[in-house]
């Protein structure tokens, strides 16, 4: 005698589920092989109807109540097993139609994501992020920038290398020493770096509206994407307890890096750019983020130099970190020049701008315990400008043409430490200037960087600008077999 078995299911308003089209030959078959047609009212026989919602928005299956209402239907199909499953409702349904798959579904689609509704079947066509990321390289300017997090300075580093900027998103934190609102100093002086540009979004990366930022750049796709996240939390010059501090508080910037990863997931960018501190390397949410990455299919390169190794003045250390969705070889540069130079010479034709601060307290205290950074006559490196350089505190650079007489550098001056005399930063006052400096990349260093993405994006290229040499245009043919 056979036990029969009760499956009881509470069955919900809506379901719904993922799936791949299968291949037979070149044809692209969808087979929906599941219990919840079972659960929203599809059984076995029950006659249905398919239709295109239009060119590549996908399609839906509808069980048809009223066969006079349907000119040509189609029948659910069931399994049934002779012992207990773990599919016990499973039926299926299969779309073959070509002429319907290929009008509902672009033809790089491979994924669908299906919606169950009683009586309806919602099937829409779904993209992986490599998918998104190589559909963007093939459409977007190869010299396009989507920036995040910037002030503008890797702006105009980048424009002095030919790229052009499709939109920023920036916004700077409140902090609690500030008197007024400068949310917006951020963008201000990327609006003056950027050139011609799409779109602004001054928006907190933890809180921006990413469906908004994801459909603005879904019609202005861009190749690379340039992130720098703050690297307060991820530096050695903020001190550990005011770090824990901050992190209690949940103040910390430490996990930004895991917000820019929802701005990758909307907008699926070819190539991504991190610039941070090398201590971001060693975070956990940086080795989070590598994880993530991985998995949606981008190739990572590490990267971290002395700018003087690059070109620079100073020992600014950053670490830079490629991600690429581009099959093509990849390569920072070597080290290429020596670390020391005429750094003097920098120096030299700035001193009349540089005021007389020799009877400050605070930096004669700085030279007296020793974290004074001086900059003296035939110095052959210069020392790194910091945040806090407008403070005039203890570790401040300053100018000792001679003995005990100290010089305060002047923003002209402290952009040219860094090789960033282009970047304009006139919107801003004098002291948020001083503290985006002291944030900044160094530009020789930051242009080796620039460079090794251009070779890499001009060897992905290089296949597909031979292929249209390759082929003629369909005038050029239709011109040679007017002569022939």
């Amino acid at each position: 005698m056979t036990e029969e078995v009760l499956v009881r299911v509470d069955v919900p308003a809506i379901a719904t589920k993922q799936l791949r089209f299968r291949r037979k030959g070149e044809a692209r078959i969808l087979t929906i092989s599941s219990n919840l047609l079972t659960l929203f009212d599809f059984a076995k026989g029950d006659p249905v109807t398919e239709r295109s919602l239009g060119p590549g928005e996908g399609m839906v299956i509808e069980r048809c109540y009223d066969l006079f209402e349907a000119p040509r239907v189609k029948k659910v199909y069931a399994r049934t097993y002779p012992r207990r499953r773990n599919n016990p409702l499973e039926h299926q349904v299969e779309v073959s139609s070509q002429r319907l798959i290929d009008e509902a579904f672009p033809a790089d689609c491979t994924r669908v994501h299906i919606t169950f509704e009683r009586g309806r079947v919602l099937i829409k066509p779904l993209r992986t992020i490599t998918e998104r990321a190589k559909a963007n390289a093939g459409a977007a300017d190869p010299k396009s920038v989507f920036a995040a997090l910037t002030s503008g300075v890797d702006l105009a580093s980048l424009r002095a290398h030919g790229y052009s900027i499709s939109a920023v998103l920036e916004w700077r934190p409140q902090e609690k020493r500030d008197k007024t609102d400068l949310t917006e100093t951020g963008i201000m002086s990327a609006l003056s770096n950027s050139g011609p540009i799409h779109a602004i979004f001054n928006e907190d990366v933890t809180s921006c509206v990413l469906d908004r930022i994801g459909q603005v750049m879904e019609r202005h796709p861009a190749m690379i994407m340039h992130a720098s996240p703050q690297c307060d939390d991820l530096s050695n010059l903020k001190a550990k307890s005011i770090k824990d501090r901050h992190f209690e508080d949940a103040e910390s910037s430490a996990d930004m890096i895991i917000d820019l990863l929802n701005i990758i997931e909307r907008i699926a960018p070819p190539v991504i750019v991190f610039e941070n501190v090398p201590g971001m390397l060693k975070s956990a949410a940086y080795e989070i983020a590598c994880l993530r990455l991985k998995r949606w299919g981008y190739t990572r390169h590490e990267h971290v130099g002395d700018a003087r190794d690059y070109g620079g003045y100073t020992s600014r250390k950053r670490a830079y970190v490629v991600f690429t969705q581009l099959d093509a070889p990849f390569e920072f540069e070597k080290p290429f020049s020596d670390r020391e130079k005429d750094a003097w010479a920098i120096v030299e034709p700035h001193l009349t701008s540089c005021r007389d601060v020799s009877t400050s307290k605070s930096l004669q205290d700085g030279k007296a315990c020793g974290r004074l950074r001086p900059v003296r006559p035939g110095a052959r490196t210069l020392p790194t400008p910091v945040k806090s350089q407008a403070r005039m505190a203890k570790d401040s650079i300053v100018i000792e043409p001679v003995d005990d007489q100290f010089l305060f550098p002047s923003e002209n001056l402290l952009k040219s430490f860094l090789g960033i005399e282009q970047t304009d930063l006139n919107a801003v006052s004098a002291t948020i200037a001083s503290e985006i400096i002291g944030q900044s990349i160094d530009g020789p260093h930051h242009a080796s960087i620039i460079r090794a993405i251009d070779r890499h994006v001009a060897a992905w290229r290089e296949p597909l600008a031979l292929s249209a040499v390759a082929m003629p245009s369909s005038k050029s043919a239709l011109d040679v077999r007017k002569a022939a």
